[in-house]
């Protein structure tokens, strides 16, 4: 199942908090996420390895949400790469 937010720092607080349970991975738009600085990025990146989660980017996702998916075992699309 996918849900969409925001931000990802909503996502993650929603994760964070118990609000949204069940999520493997949150997927970015790929320039939203290359133009953040160094230090956000690793910021994001060790919220992600707390909560488990695998955080990716795709070229073709709009930058004006993220998604969220939950447990499945189908992969990745052919345009999200992990970061």
């Amino acid at each position: 199942m996918i849900k969409r937010r925001t931000s990802l720092e909503s996502a993650l607080g929603e994760i964070e908090d118990g609000t949204t349970a069940g999520v493997s991975g949150v997927v970015v738009n790929r320039g939203w996420w290359q133009q953040l600085p160094a230090d956000v990025q690793d910021g994001y990146h060790r919220r992600c390895a707390q909560l488990r989660i695998d955080l990716r980017v795709d070229d073709a996702l709009s930058r004006h949400f993220v998604e969220l998916a939950s447990g499945s075992d189908d992969p990745p699309l052919s345009t999200e790469h992990l970061v």
